[in-house]
Formats: C-alpha cells, structure tokens, sequence
C-alpha cells in the first residue's frame, strides 16, 4: 500500500508528517483509531538520504524538530512513532 492510500485511510485530520517527501517512506500503517503510523528507523533513513545528513544529525534533528513538535499535538490525531529497541 502506497503512503497516499495510507492517508486516505486515516482520520481526515490525522497529521502527517512534513515533507512528505522526505517521510511518506517511513510510513508503514494507520492505527485502529484513524492515527498515521510511522517507522522511527526509516524517518532516519530517509534524513540521511534525503538532506546527506549523518546518523548523529538525523537523530539530533529528529529529536529537535519532531519529537519537541508531537509533543504540542492533539494526541488523537498525532502520528504514532514506531521506536524499534535493539538488544
């Protein structure tokens, strides 16, 4: 499934993550109550790929200007990060 058709799926005012250009690829599902879902991983990924950013700065980046960002959202149509722990 296409990000764009995950998006049609979701609540209409679920937010999405901006430049989808950069993290439509890290989309990978819609949860049961409508919310974008999106991999931790792949929206680092794609930083580094899309803006020649190392693994360092995609995270400092991430945490600066995503997390600190969803915070301030409505929980209920705020995206849902999946952070994968490796062990």
């Amino acid at each position: 499934m296409t990000a764009s058709e995950l998006i049609e799926l979701a609540n209409p005012k679920a937010l999405v993550l901006e430049p989808r250009s950069h993290f439509d690829s890290a989309l990978v599902g819609v949860s049961s109550d409508g919310r974008l879902v999106y991999s931790e991983a792949k929206i680092l990924i794609a930083l580094q790929e899309k803006d020649g950013m190392s693994y360092e700065e995609a995270v400092d980046y991430y945490q600066y200007n995503t997390v600190r960002a969803l915070e301030y959202a409505k929980a209920s149509v705020s995206p849902i990060v999946l952070v994968h722990d490796s062990l």
